[in-house]
């Protein structure tokens, strides 16, 4: 089957090489515009773009998909990944058998822009992938077949985004085989039992030390390693980013939410019914250090604030 590819990020990228590992011909990709990202505003490509390049494969990166919609009704079906961008009806029906969507969550579940941190942050052991006929809703459309996963209990966001890709780029290529067939069903979702993953806010990013010990792990573990949970310390000029922790099993640490404390290669932080050890950190400027080179080169003392 002819296949139009529409995605942005790395989750997206992995999705495109099993496709093109697989028996369907993808022979159009659209991506992003190229952005300017880091210190110096370089412009790079996103990696789906560099994946279509790579495997010499047409690609377009229009600032709206729709202007894309005149290729991709040559083709047999749109495939989206992680797209980015909001489609539609000229672009969801354009091809001969529609959209289909890569959605990383067990659908009606954590419809939305963030089902992968959303999951881990609400301390989830399974999720999973559905591939769904896309409408015109949020996520709504009837799911055309559906993958679990278990979420081991270290996992971060970026350890299940890889996995999630993985198990993706094989249930995509399963039900394009189905449906190149006519043998694929479509089952209409339970609105009703419907979970919202709205994108991750500034605000969703800051840990909230009187909140639980359990909660403050499950946001480090959802937003490591790329965005980063942050904490704010009245010494620091911003945020610092905590990118691994565990919950203290030591019971000589009675601490008020927010206080710290760093000493002997170790640093502790109580979050109201118990405490929370700092494994790695990067305050700002600098890069990511485990707790003892931490304290090799910093003071950390007081308490963080409590927001």
């Amino acid at each position: 089957m002819k296949v139009a590819f529409a995605g942005t990020p790395e989750f997206a990228a992995t999705i495109l090489r099993g496709l093109l590992d697989s028996a369907h011909e993808v022979a159009l990709v659209i991506s992003q515009p190229d952005a300017r990202r880091g210190r110096g505003r370089k412009t790079t490509k996103p990696p789906v773009a560099d994946a279509a390049l790579e495997a010499g494969i047409f690609l377009r990166q229009p600032a709206r998909i729709s202007d894309a919609n005149r290729e991709i009704s040559t083709q047999g079906v749109l495939v989206v990944a992680a797209y980015g961008q909001i489609l539609r009806p000229g672009t969801l029906y354009a091809a001969t058998h529609g959209a289909y969507n890569v959605h990383a969550s067990i659908l009606p579940f954590y419809r939305g822009a963030a089902p992968i941190e959303r999951a881990i942050m609400a301390g989830e052991t399974h999720s999973g992938i559905s591939i769904m006929s896309m409408d015109e809703g949020l996520d709504t459309g009837p799911v055309a077949l559906q993958r679990q996963l278990p979420i081991p209990p270290n996992a971060n966001g970026g350890d299940l985004t890889h996995a999630m890709a993985e198990l993706g780029a094989k249930a995509i290529v399963e039900g394009l085989d189905l449906l190149e067939n006519a043998s694929l069903t479509l089952t209409p979702q339970d609105s009703l039992k419907a979970t919202y993953a709205t994108k991750i806010s500034v605000e969703d990013m800051s840990i909230r030390w009187d909140g639980g010990v359990e909660k403050a792990r499950n946001l480090v573990r959802a937003l490591a390693p790329d965005i980063g949970a942050r904490a704010f310390h009245a010494d620091m000029d911003g945020p610092i980013k905590i990118l691994r922790s565990e919950k203290s099993q030591a019971g000589a640490h009675p601490l008020v939410p927010g206080e710290i404390s760093g000493a002997k290669e170790h640093i502790y932080v109580g979050c109201g019914d118990g405490v929370l050890e700092v494994l790695e950190l990067q305050k700002p400027g600098s890069r990511a250090l485990d707790a003892r080179e931490f304290l090799r080169g910093n003071r950390l003392e007081g308490r963080f604030e409590v927001q």
